[in-house]
């Protein structure tokens, strides 16, 4: 088994900020860029789901 998905989605969040750091670097205070992007986490429910996809419901716990 790889590494825990959570580590695998450390290096998208870090490269989203990079490139919204580049934008505004690259396009100046005459450009408005929204940061309206949320760090990237694993589903709590990913478990039960690989467990049984087709028996799932999110709202059966």
């Amino acid at each position: 088994m790889g590494q825990p998905v959570e580590l695998e989605l450390l290096p998208i969040s870090q490269a989203v900020r990079e490139a919204v750091d580049r934008l505004r670097a690259e396009l100046g205070p005459a450009w408005e860029i929204r940061d309206e992007f949320g760090d990237l986490h694993e589903d709590p429910d990913l478990d039960r789901y690989l467990a049984d996809p087709a028996g799932f419901d999110r709202t059966g716990h």
